[in-house]
């Protein structure tokens, strides 16, 4: 078998690629072409069924709750004024993607995911703290930084809202989401690069960084879908799910990382440098894969409809995480067309 379709396969879940004999210094030069992106990404919302005529609800019970957590870690006021910028982000994810469950399970799921985006955009300040955190949380040793403090009890906490199987893998997903950031680090101080030697450790890496697992557990509380009962029913979507959140943000994050900045370290970049594509390409395939993988999920759990219900509904919210907030700059992108509704005071 042919090297890059066997690695399409076995490793790329069958998304597929083309490698392309380019000269090293042009394979990513200039900046694409507005209307192509806009194009493939008009065409995956619609390809994947997003629904653009729903509005952000705010739920500011769900806010409040949230804010009050955070200030109780007593953070500072630097580190505060970063969680004032990612709680809307952060309550509105849960409330839209979690919709029908419980008010205390969607405040739990804001909370980790406003973790997730301290994790992701002030680790920096306490690297060394966030290097240590895996093995201080399995000694049940003390953590020096407040927000791995806060971190871990939080982690010990949602014991008492899930089950065994889905706490496990919360807290596994949550040492691989800080572990994936940690390598992000050690990638740009080593000034390590992508080689087509190193064509697997894209994906390989895409897995720990995109925090998907922990998404997608929050969605099964005990107290409404009991582990022993369900299990079996969502453990075989898992993948696809995973597939979804990690490319619909790579889709969705394209405007923001590669026309007005200029991201270096992320999937989309990492796998066109090690198959010798244009960053447009990449875009091109996950926009094309993504609503296959999404449409399979739905297709195998046509027999269980309170899931069908949850999943439908928690793809909707995970893609107007993109839609309805400044920090991804899409509402601007559609300007012109006023192909997505304007952005909330707030977002």
């Amino acid at each position: 078998m042919d090297p890059t379709l066997a690695e399409s396969t076995l490793v790329y879940h069958g998304l597929r690629m083309k490698s392309m004999k380019t000269d090293e210094s042009g394979a990513n030069s200039g900046k694409p072409q507005i209307d192509q992106i806009k194009s493939l990404i008009r065409t995956f919302l619609e390809d994947i069924g997003f629904d653009r005529s729903i509005h952000v609800i705010k739920d500011h019970e769900m806010t409040t709750a949230v804010w009050q957590y955070f200030k109780g870690l007593e953070l500072g006021e630097k580190t505060e004024k970063s969680v004032q910028q990612t709680l809307h982000p952060s309550v509105n994810l849960a409330y839209h993607g979690y919709t029908t469950l419980p008010f205390q399970v969607r405040v739990l799921g804001a909370i980790q995911f406003l973790y997730m985006f301290l994790v992701d955009d002030v680790a920096e300040e306490f690297i060394e703290d966030l290097q240590a955190f895996g093995q201080n949380f399995a000694l049940n040793q003390h953590h020096k930084h407040p927000i791995l403090i806060g971190l871990d009890s939080h982690l010990r906490n949602l014991s008492h809202y899930y089950g065994p199987y889905c706490h496990s893998v919360m807290i596994k997903g949550t040492l691989d989401y800080i572990n994936g950031r940690l390598i992000e680090h050690k990638i740009r101080q080593s000034n390590f690069k992508f080689s087509s030697d190193s064509r697997l450790m894209p994906m390989f890496l895409r897995t720990k960084v995109g925090g998907a697992e922990i998404m997608i557990h929050f969605l099964y509380p005990n107290s409404v879908f009991p582990e022993e009962e369900y299990v079996m029913q969502y453990f075989p979507i898992t993948l696809e799910l995973m597939l979804f959140i990690d490319f619909t943000n790579d889709v969705l994050s394209y405007y923001k990382e590669f026309c007005l900045g200029n991201e270096t370290g992320n999937f989309v970049a990492n796998f066109a440098d090690t198959y010798h594509v244009q960053h447009l390409d990449v875009l091109r395939y996950l926009t094309s894969y993504t609503p296959g993988v999404t449409k399979s999920a739905y297709k195998q759990l046509r027999d269980s409809p309170s899931l069908l219900a949850l999943i439908k509904n928690f793809t909707q919210g995970m893609i107007m995480l993109f839609t309805a907030h400044r920090r991804y700059h899409l509402v601007e992108l559609f300007a012109d067309e006023q192909y997505l509704p304007p952005y909330d005071e707030d977002a």
